[in-house]
């Protein structure tokens, strides 16, 4: 994955525009600042006056700057956090963006077929070198999200109930799980409506999931929501969506979103409306 460049962490409408506010805010407190100094030690000159004119620097001028750089550090803190979360939020884009079309590229190679969902992340338990997909990705950055990265390495609950399904007592070291159902149709040229069909999304897989795959009637078919509370998804077409919960819901109850084509045989016998 590509390093980020400033301009497109910052490069958001609302990033922009909420930096600018604080900046403006930064400039006004700089402003504040001296002549606030400047007041408060005119003042004490005049109280020194009368008592010997003994002058030093009061606890009040040094509670105002105290106090003035806690509220412009206040202001700017809450944007830099935005920033930083929109910057992983991107590599997270960039990353589900690469699978898919590794996904395209390995299919060129294999006579239009798709890799299986049981072999596209590893054929060897834990290593992702051994994948189908690897030596077109050929780093193991692209498999993790960049904040699904900062949650499992911290105490921090996850941003998604972890389910227990496909526990193998080790720590994964991915976020995105392939559409179990794409086995009914490896070859693209068999999908009957591509951009209605997943092939890849940020799975709700569990802490020790050793699957890498997410299904219809799956533990981990739920969308993980990891920037404010949306996930990203690649579909069949390679066009890459950002869905909210509700969106989610909607769509993952329609057969096509599992199913490239109209045999949805398999494990459940789970009835779609369309």
């Amino acid at each position: 994955m590509g390093t980020l460049s400033k301009s497109a962490v910052f490069s958001s409408p609302v990033i922009g525009k909420e930096l600018a506010y604080r900046l403006r805010r930064l400039k006004i407190g700089a402003r504040i600042l001296p002549r606030l100094i400047i007041r408060n030690h005119l003042s004490s000159q005049q109280c020194g006056s009368g008592s010997g004119g003994r002058y030093a620097f009061t606890l009040i001028e040094l509670l105002v700057v105290v106090a003035i750089t806690a509220i412009l550090a206040g202001l700017l803190l809450p944007v830099l956090a935005g920033a930083k979360e929109s910057a992983r939020k991107v590599g997270c884009l960039n990353n589900i963006r690469q699978i898919g079309i590794a996904s395209s590229v390995y299919s060129l190679d294999s006579k239009g077929n798709f890799p299986s969902f049981r072999n596209w992340l590893f054929t060897r338990p834990g290593d992702l070198t051994s994948g189908r997909l690897y030596p077109y990705l050929k780093s193991k950055q692209v498999y993790l999200c960049p904040t699904d990265k900062l949650e499992l390495g911290s105490k921090r609950p996850p941003t998604s109930p972890t389910p227990t399904f496909g526990n193998s007592g080790r720590r994964r070291d991915y976020s995105y799980g392939m559409n179990c159902e794409i086995c009914h149709a490896t070859d693209i040229a068999a999908f009957l409506e591509p951009s209605r069909t997943l092939l890849f999304m940020e799975g709700n897989l569990g802490t020790n999931d050793y699957t890498g795959m997410v299904g219809p009637v799956m533990v981990s078919q739920a969308l993980a929501l990891r920037h404010s509370n949306r996930g990203h998804l690649v579909m069949g077409d390679l066009s890459v969506l950002t869905m909210d919960k509700k969106h989610y819901n909607n769509v993952q109850r329609t057969k096509r979103f599992w199913f490239p084509t109209d045999d949805t045989r398999g494990p459940g016998g789970v009835p779609f409306p369309n």
